[in-house]
Parts: structure tokens; C-alpha cells; sequence
């Protein structure tokens, strides 16, 4: 297939390179020329795992191109996956996506079928609305048997974006019409190593669907963490032992049911408040989401409480783990970060590390006397030791707690001596 991919980041840029890497023809064009030419030179800095090689293996197919009209001449589908940025109300903005389809309408082949694919998350009703009225003034032509917009959101995790693609537990395909959902259908099936159910429906039942999802999925954390909160104030209660009970319920599953660190990333928290602002738009009671945010909220303090509760006011705290998940350097709502910001405002003197890179702009930052290069200096100059996520090498961080009988806890409890 002849593919356009506009937008070459986190997300857009695996895409690209699977598609092309599974035979079809793809064409890659990001707004800013730095992501454009650290793709084409191969100086794109990327943690994502299997990303660099793969882009490696597939350039003669991947073709990053200067200008839009370029990235979308004859092709038969367009994935638009650039930025939607969660607005003050919690409603996603569309204006990059406005841009992108202003700037791709004229270029369009329709003389032949041609099937607009926003991937970025969007508020339901979206597609129908705004999106599907800006693409009919960009292109002088209505939606119909030569025009097609569908809505097929991802559901991947930063650390694993090319794992997930290949293996997806659903393709989620919102369709303005069945040809339109068949083009789309056709080129995810390219990518995928497994067979998976595909779920087409029309435009806004694939809008609700993914920000539902992740509420879900938020809910259940927060419903683990609560539940992490009520043991340690019981006492003599595991709770690996009483979540593994509850997750054997064919009604609700272990996955995600542990109790850890408060949920973060740059999609579960700010889809729980998309699915809130709706809700609250249609005048409905927006409870479950709120909820889920507040004891998310609360289990960053909880967590701070507990550990200041055991130390005195000047010890130093050593943090290992800033970024919001192993796998990637990406920070926003992090848990390390997060509880650090409760630590800071206790008055405790803390200090960093972590183990994916991350670089914390000046807000953050704050929180911190030092950022450390090592895990043995973090351990070394620390009185306690907080890890905030797994650890890619939990063994040797391990083991040099135990060579310095440093008291720590471990929100994930894989490490222990």
C-alpha cells in the first residue's frame, strides 16, 4: 500500500517503520525539520527498544520527505498522529490536527480512494464535528466513496511501543464508511504477528472507546492502591497476596490490579480527565473519574506520609526511578516525581537517579539537591532509599543496598536482601 504517516514521534515513527518494514511503500513527513533530519541522518536519540534497528532495516522503505504535499501524493491512507494537548477543562485540543488536515487537503488524490486515519486521541464527537468538516473545506469534496475518515486510536505503552503494535490485543477502527474501515483494516493487518479481533464501529463509539478504556484501567490501579493503603494502616496484611486472589475473579483479572506507585504517562491521566469533562458536558455525574484521579492524588501523599513518618527531619531521601515507566525517559506525571513533590514540600533534602536518562526540566528539578550519575552513589549518599518503579537492573541495585545496610522501600516490592 501507498501510506502517508504525518507526525514522526513517540508513537508515529514506530508506525512508520513497521508499516514499511511489512512491504508497503510509506512516506513520513514531521512539521519540524530537526525529528525530519535526525531520521533521515539516523541521529535520532530514541530508548525505545528496537526502534534504531528497525529503522535500520527498512529506510530503503521508509521515505522521510521535506514537504506534506510530497508525504501524501497518491496515497491511499494518511495516519495523522500528531499531538492533541489536554486543554485546562480536560477536553483534548484538535488544532494540530485542524493544521495537519488544512495542510494535506489539496494535495489528496481523489481520483482515487483516499482514507484519512487520525490515530491521536480525541474527545467523542470530534470526528463527526470539527475534524470531518475541516477535511470536506480542505479538500473541496464530501466524505463518501472516494473520501474516507476513520478514527483508529492505539493502545500501546511507552517502553513497548513496537511489541504492543505487533501484538494488540484489538485494532479499534472507527469508520465513516465499511470501504474506509476495510483500507485501514488492510494496513494494520500488515504489522501484526498474531491474529486479533478487530472491532469497526462507526466514528464516535471509537472515540468513547478509548478514553473509556484507559478510565478503566485507572480505575483499577487506583482501586489496587487503595487497597495497598487499607493493609499498611491494618497491618499484618499482604497485599500481593490479596490482589492475586482478587485478580483470580474471571469478573475482574489480575492485570493491572497491583499495588504500587500512583499511575502516570503522558495518556492514562489525562484520558481519565477527558472521559470526566464529558461526562460533565453532558451533565452527567462524573464521580468514577474524579475518583480515580483523587485517590491517584492521594496515594503520592500516602505515600510520602509513610516515609517521612520513619525518618528524621534531615535525612536525605535517595530516589531511584524518575521516568513513569521502565522503558522510556518520558516524565510526565511520573510517581517518582509525583512523591518527590510531596517529600520537598515535608522539607526533606532529596537527591536522583535514574536508570533511563531522563532530563527534568527547571520545575521539576527544584525538587532535588543533586541529580546522581550512578546507583552506587545514590545509595552511598543516601539515609533511605525510595524506588518508585522496577528497576532495569533490580539485582545489582540490590545488592549494593545490602553492602550498605541502607533502609528503603520499594513500591514494587521486586527488590529485597
Amino acid at each position: 500500500m501507498n501510506i502517508a504517516v504525518i507526525g514522526l514521534g513517540k508513537l508515529g515513527l514506530p508506525l512508520a517503520a513497521l508499516l514499511a518494514s511489512c512491504g508497503n511503500k510509506v512516506r513520513g513527513f514531521d512539521v519540524l525539520e530537526s525529528v525530519r533530519n535526525s531520521v533521515k541522518t539516523r541521529t535520532l536519540e530514541s530508548n525505545e527498544p528496537g526502534l534504531s534497528e528497525l529503522l535500520d532495516a527498512t529506510m530503503s522503505r521508509l521515505e522521510i520527505v521535506d514537504e506534506i504535499s510530497v508525504a501524501v501524493q497518491n496515497a491511499e491512507i494518511v495516519f495523522l498522529i500528531v499531538p492533541t494537548p489536554s486543554l485546562p477543562s480536560g477536553h483534548f485540543s484538535n488544532q494540530f490536527l485542524l493544521d495537519a488536515i488544512d495542510a494535506i487537503g489539496r494535495f489528496l488524490n481523489l481520483n482515487q480512494r483516499v482514507v484519512v486515519n487520525v490515530v491521536s486521541t480525541v474527545m467523542p464527537g470530534a470526528c463527526e464535528g470539527p475534524i470531518k468538516e475541516r477535511l470536506e473545506t480542505a479538500t473541496g469534496a464530501k466524505i463518501g466513496s472516494q473520501l474516507g475518515l476513520c478514527y483508529n486510536p492505539e493502545f500501546i505503552a511507552l517502553g513497548s511501543v513496537l511489541q504492543d503494535m505487533q501484538y494488540p490485543d484489538m485494532h479499534l477502527i472507527g469508520q465513516s464508511s465499511n470501504w474506509a474501515g476495510e483500507v485501514v483494516e488492510k494496513a494494520l493487518k500488515t504489522i501484526i504477528k498474531r491474529d486479533v479481533p478487530t472491532k469497526r464501529m462507526n466514528l464516535k463509539e471509537a472515540e468513547l472507546v478509548k478514553i473509556a478504556v484507559n478510565n478503566y484501567v485507572t480505575m483499577k490501579i487506583s482501586y489496587a492502591n487503595m487497597l495497598m493503603q487499607t493493609s499498611i494502616l491494618l497491618s499484618g496484611i499482604d497485599i500481593d497476596i490479596v490482589t492475586s486472589a482478587i485478580g483470580l475473579d474471571s469478573r475482574i483479572g489480575a492485570k493491572y490490579l497491583k499495588a504500587a506507585a500512583p499511575y502516570g504517562g503522558p495518556c492514562f491521566p489525562r484520558d481519565t480527565r477527558a472521559l470526566g469533562a464529558l461526562y460533565k458536558d453532558l451533565g452527567l455525574d462524573d464521580s468514577l473519574s474524579v475518583a480515580s484521579e483523587k485517590i491517584n492524588n492521594f496515594h503520592a501523599q500516602f505515600i510520602a506520609g509513610k516515609v517521612a513518618e520513619s525518618l528524621a527531619s534531615g535525612d536525605k531521601i535517595g530516589i531511584a526511578g524518575l521516568s513513569y515507566k521502565t522503558g522510556t525517559s518520558v516524565i510526565d506525571d511520573s510517581p517518582g516525581l509525583s512523591i518527590a513533590k510531596e517529600l520537598h514540600e515535608k522539607g526533606f533534602k532529596l537527591q536522583a537517579w535514574d536508570d533511563e536518562g531522563v532530563i527534568l526540566n527547571r520545575d521539576v528539578s527544584a525538587y532535588f539537591d543533586a541529580i546522581v550519575e550512578s546507583a552506587s552513589e545514590l545509595v552511598a549518599s543516601s539515609d533511605f532509599l525510595l524506588i518508585t518503579r522496577p528497576l532495569k537492573n533490580p539485582n545489582n541495585f540490590a545488592s549494593l543496598l545490602k553492602e550498605a545496610q541502607k533502609p528503603f522501600l520499594d513500591l514494587w516490592r521486586n527488590i529485597s536482601y
